[in-house]
Parts: C-alpha cells; structure tokens; sequence
C-alpha cells in the first residue's frame, strides 16, 4: 500500500478526474441512445431497430375491405318524374335497391346508373327506348340490385344461373349487380372502373332490352357490350357502351 504523500495524493486526483470524465462520457452516449430510439420510434411508427430509409417509398394504403354476404334486404331509391332519353319512344320503368349492411349508398349507387342510362353512348341513343326511374311501390319493368356476391349468388341460383360468386346476372325483371365486381371490376380488364361499371349496367339492361349475346368480332377490336366480358375479353379490349361514334356496335351473335 502507498505512503499518502504529495505525489501520491496527486496520482489519486488525476485518477479520479479521469474516472469522472468516463463516466460522464458515457453518461452523455446513453442519453443520445434513448434520444434516437424515441425519433425512430416517433417517425417510423415502428420498431426502433428498423429505421426507415429516406428514400423508401410509403406502405401502401390498404385495400378497402367490403363485405361478401348480407341479409338479402334492401333499400330502395326514390322515384324521379326525370324521363332520361329524348323523343317519344318507349319509357321503361325501373326501380333501384341496394343491399343493406352492404356499406353502400342507395343514392350513390341510383346516380351512377343514371349516368350510365342517360349517357349519350348507353341504350337511348338509338331512339327506341327511354328510362324512368319509380319508387319501391312502383310498378316498375326491372329492377337494378346491388347485392353482395353471397346474395347474387343466391339470387341468381333461384333464377337457374348460377355465378360461383363471381359474376352478376339478368333475370326476367331483375338486374342483380355482384358487389365485389362493381366495386373491383375484373383482373386484366384493362379499362379504368368506370368502364367496367358501365358494362354491367349496359349489358344486363340490354338482356332486358331483348339483346342476344354476342361476341368478339376480331383481336383488337372493342368489345360488344353484348359480350360477357366478365369471362374475359377473348382478344378485344374493354368497351362499357352500346354505341360508339353515334352507331349501334355489335360483334356476331352468340346463343
């Protein structure tokens, strides 16, 4: 053991001192530690050992979800005195529902077949029909449902067309829109959801209309509204419209 002396007591300090900024050394490196361990946390919403690099592109925003069954209930839209369509041929009455516990709005849904109906490309532009939209009570010639695919399955299946809840249907009086397929359109359609949206409404509402199938008149060519383009396009590209250019477009008839 050392003799407390001048340069003993002098080592002693210098010893202390050092120990001193050790410590605080490592003091400060801690704090910066739990400092940053906050910002990631704070920033990237995740866990701290996974620092987001600056130039990652964003998660993507998860797909909407929507349900695939309901009740097999529905609302229906008001009636308009509006007649869509020009002239005096035929008014076709129609009514609108849409499935409750769906998530979907009855009025927004109405609008957006209104559209279709009172386009200049849809059904009047040949002259021989218009279209009213009635109320529930309305002894109306269709209606138009917006259904769940569980539903349309169901629904379509009483009527001997069966969907495998993939598809919609046209019925004697009943134009049963599949949910999902509104809402998704098709893979590999093609064509923004507009398009597609527009076909289901024109192509069930031309089967009530009379109009036979038809199918793809050559690769590359628009398809016949009249195609069951649901089960694919079959080398045509995706046409939501009876009319194109002011004419009635057909592709050669199927049974």
């Amino acid at each position: 053991m050392l003799a407390e002396g001048p340069r003993t007591r002098a080592l002693l300090v210098r010893r202390r001192r050092r120990r001193q900024r050790t410590m605080l050394a490592a003091g400060l490196l801690a704090l910066a530690a739990v400092v940053a361990v906050a910002g990631l946390v704070r920033l990237g919403d995740g866990p701290a050992t996974r620092a987001a690099s600056p130039s990652a592109a964003p998660a993507p925003t998860p797909a909407a979800s929507f349900p695939t069954t309901g009740p097999d209930t529905f609302t229906y839209a008001a009636g308009s005195d509006e007649v869509l369509g020009g002239g005096t041929a035929e008014v076709r009455t129609y009514r609108v529902a849409v499935e409750d516990d769906s998530g979907q709005d009855v009025a927004a849904f109405t609008q957006a077949v209104r559209r279709v109906l009172a386009d200049p490309r849809g059904w009047t532009a040949g002259g021989d029909v218009r279209f009213q939209l009635g109320g529930k009570a309305a002894a109306a010639q269709f209606t138009i449902m917006l259904a769940t695919e569980g539903t349309t399955d169901r629904l379509c299946a009483a009527g001997g067309v069966h969907t495998d809840r993939f598809a919609s249907c046209h019925l004697p009086g009943q134009v049963i829109v599949n949910l999902t397929r509104w809402l998704t359109g098709i893979p590999g359609y093609g064509a923004p959801l507009g398009e597609y949206q527009a076909y289901e409404i024109n192509y069930a509402v031309g089967r009530e209309l009379g109009h036979a199938n038809e199918s793809c008149p050559n690769p590359g060519r628009p398809a016949p509204v009249m195609q069951r383009q649901v089960l694919g396009l079959k080398g045509c590209v995706a046409n939501g419209w009876p009319y194109r250019d002011g004419a009635r477009y057909t592709g050669p008839s199927m049974p």
